[in-house]
């Protein structure tokens, strides 16, 4: 964690972008690639071709760096390209080996524009096409096509088959966008899709009559002692002392670039002290929702909980007065995803913890004072830049230093899940 001596200085020099991060999973339910969705501090309320061949360019020189630092680099990022860009050769300025090139439904399939695709496809890049819902016109833009993304929202079963059907004859590899919920999710497989992208994968299914496994038990005691209104300092510090994993991640954390210290830590003791009791007790909270590792929908979520935790956090220090506590905030974005992690009801989970009854019922998607803060980072992910431009304006928050602390969490989260397990 950075101190808030050095967040300033960090929000002056860093260039203030937004990069939202999709996940796209195959039929094992495993992450294959994501989708970067851009936009810069300058937030437009309606997108233009030239602001959208401003934000894939933007992508191109900042944001693929910033969100693929410390990731697995075996998987591929779905970046948009709008039609100017895909005619000037801005595509070539990313490794084909990563990139999918994502071919906007809004291009007109010129002779120039299909030139210009069988150029980048010769060059070794795959190519996407994007919100593709049987429209006439695109059959050359298919052809050459390695995957076309369908929207499946709201779509009959039949035509989801037919369209299917349809595409099969090309050989690409067809995505399903906008899957809500697992039997649109097991149609789509059944009718040969083999990529997934949606919010079924942000949300869990109802698990009846299943049973907690004692180590998280283990964990969700730490959850509800750390998040009451006081805990024991030494307690803690005997509990990481003792835990060697722990203990090297909490020191290899305060001697990373996140701290400009003049030596480095050489005591579990030295540290506590140096982070405070505050930073000890999010610390320590981001550990055990980084633990919950067993698949990968589960490893998705635990790092969106914590960039989110961090995200908010930030928000919650710029705001003038305290009605938003930046440590609640923080609670409230490490906890948006408690469900996924431990594939449980959300409701059931919240019994146990100690929350204020406006971050529970936020927690749980009822109205209160913090929903419009945890819908603000939902908006964030899924690119919906005019309601999370209407938010900054409506509590006159700086959008520049909104799109700079968004960078920071992603370093910030990159950095403490990067030395997980022992590996750095």
């Amino acid at each position: 964690m950075t101190s808030d001596a050095q967040e300033p200085e960090f929000q002056k020099n860093h260039k203030a972008i937004f990069v939202a991060r999709q996940p796209i999973f195959d039929a094992h339910e495993k992450i294959w690639a994501y989708e970067l969705l851009f936009r810069g501090s300058a937030l437009a309320k309606t997108a233009d071709v030239t602001e959208d061949d401003l934000a894939t360019s933007s992508v191109i020189a900042d944001g693929f760096s910033l969100a693929f630092s410390g990731m697995d680099k075996s998987r591929k990022a779905f970046i948009n390209f709008p039609q100017r860009l895909l005619l000037d050769d801005s595509v070539y300025a990313l490794p084909r080996e990563i990139c999918v090139v994502e071919v906007l439904e809004t291009i007109t399939p010129t002779p120039g524009m299909i030139a210009a695709l069988r150029r980048i496809k010769e060059r070794g890049y795959i190519i996407a096409l994007d919100d593709y819902v049987g429209q006439p016109g695109f059959e050359e833009v298919i052809a050459l096509a390695d995957i076309v993304k369908v929207e499946v929202l709201g779509m009959t079963p039949e035509r989801l088959r037919a369209i299917g059907t349809d595409l099969q004859r090309y050989g690409c590899r067809l995505l399903a966008e906008k899957v809500e919920d697992r039997a649109t999710y097991d149609l789509a497989k059944s009718f040969g899709f083999s990529l997934f992208q949606g919010y079924f994968f942000s949300r869990p299914e109802t698990m009846t009559g299943s049973k907690v496994p004692t180590p998280v038990l283990a964990k969700m005691r730490l959850l509800r002692a750390l998040t009451g209104e006081d805990f024991d300092v030494r307690e803690l510090s005997k509990i990481i002392s003792s835990d060697p994993s722990v203990s090297y991640r909490l020191l290899n954390f305060i001697n990373s670039a996140a701290f400009s210290l003049r030596s480095k830590i050489q005591s579990i003791q030295q540290a506590l002290t140096l982070l405070g009791k505050q930073q000890i007790k999010q610390w320590f909270l981001a550990v055990i929702i980084s633990d919950f590792d067993s698949t990968s929908k589960v490893q998705e979520a635990a790092y969106v909980s914590l960039q989110r935790a961090r995200y908010l956090e930030s928000m919650g220090k710029l705001l003038k007065d305290r009605a938003f506590p930046a440590e609640t905030l923080f609670l409230l974005g490490l906890f948006s995803k408690l469900d996924v992690l431990l594939v449980q009801p959300m409701n059931k989970l919240l019994e146990n913890i100690p929350l204020d009854k406006d971050v529970e019922a936020a927690l749980l998607s009822k109205p209160s004072s913090y929903w419009a803060w945890l819908s603000l980072v939902e908006d964030i992910e899924i690119g919906n830049w005019e309601d999370v431009e209407e938010f900054l304006e409506h509590r006159n928050l700086d959008r520049a230093a909104s799109a700079s602390n968004y960078a920071e969490s992603i370093k910030w989260t990159q950095t403490l899940l990067k030395c997980k397990g022992g590996e750095c």
